[in-house]
């Protein structure tokens, strides 16, 4: 790794661009259940010696968030929290007595709250993967959509 980051360094160095080492960043892959994730000493200041380079726990890369094992729990623990803050602010637009109607609140969840909380679930959800932990993430946020669409109370059985 200290070979290859020396040879990209010295590609972008006769382009004429500035690697900045301080923004760099490692990320492991790992198909065992190891909580090992051993720093990484690049060779370039700051990353050298005593200060080597520190993997991250997680990876955004254009939106999805990576784990090390790729099972995605912290992507659909992010988007689903922030679906259900969504829901949540957009409970003050409307109660069971007064604001917007049902089928308002309805268009206003399947626009604004769907998109968010489906945002690249192709990427997790296939049919071999073990997603029942992403799923129950997924029904706490629709029970508060439904209660507040139905404008029922949250003591309503929803099962």
């Amino acid at each position: 790794l200290k070979w290859a980051y020396g040879v990209i360094f010295e590609l972008f160095k006769k382009f004429g661009l500035a690697l900045e080492h301080d923004k760099s960043e490692v990320f492991h892959f790992d198909r065992s259940h190891s909580k090992d994730n051993p720093p990484v000493d690049l060779g370039y200041a700051p990353y050298t010696g005593l200060t080597p380079l520190k993997p991250k726990l997680y990876w955004r890369y254009l939106g999805f968030y990576f784990d090390r094992n790729l099972t995605f729990t912290e992507h659909v623990r992010y988007y689903s929290t922030k679906a259900l803050s969504t829901v949540k602010a957009m409970k003050m637009l409307g109660s069971s007595t007064q604001g917007l109607r049902p089928v308002q609140k309805r268009v206003l969840y399947r626009a604004c709250m769907l998109p968010i909380v489906t945002y690249s679930f192709r990427l997790w959800y296939f049919a071999a993967a073990r997603c029942k932990g992403a799923l129950h993430h997924l029904s706490v946020m629709q029970r508060s959509a439904a209660l507040w669409i139905t404008g029922a109370f949250r003591t309503s059985p929803t099962g």
